[in-house]
């Protein structure tokens, strides 16, 4: 993994946390972020557990993928952003494509681009890697 993947790949785990850790631990302010609302108390707990914890795992993979130069581990966080991309596309389709969508949607297509070619760039540190030490 080149150090350019590993500080691009470093920088969405870290914004993937913070994302996380915001559905987290203020789910009504996220909610809200989003334009959606929470209509009663279980609400809260759906976007920690859907949003806030996914995007913590998320950004937990990234980083470790990064610190020990791992690019195959990305691959499963890449797949869950294109899969991401693609309800998008899908909500657009249905007609539930709005402007607060816009800049989620964006950083999804650039993660989606970025972590697929991190996943895909070997580089100096990835020549020594074995089959099946993903």
């Amino acid at each position: 993994m080149t150090i350019f993947f590993k500080g691009t790949t470093g920088l969405v785990g870290v914004l993937f946390l913070l994302i996380g850790l915001a559905g987290l631990l203020t789910p009504q302010d996220f909610a809200a972020s989003l334009q959606l609302s929470l209509d009663n108390p279980e609400g809260a707990g759906s976007v920690r557990a859907m949003i806030g914890a996914h995007y913590v795992a998320m950004g937990s993979v990234c980083l470790f993928a990064s610190f020990r130069a791992r690019p195959g581990l990305l691959w499963p966080v890449a797949a869950i952003e294109i899969a991401m991309v693609f309800a998008r596309l899908l909500s657009a389709v249905n007609g539930e494509f709005g402007a607060s969508a816009l800049i989620p949607t964006v950083i999804e297509i650039l993660a989606s681009v970025l972590l697929v070619l991190a996943a895909t760039n070997q580089g100096r540190a990835g020549s020594s890697r074995t089959e099946g030490q993903e």
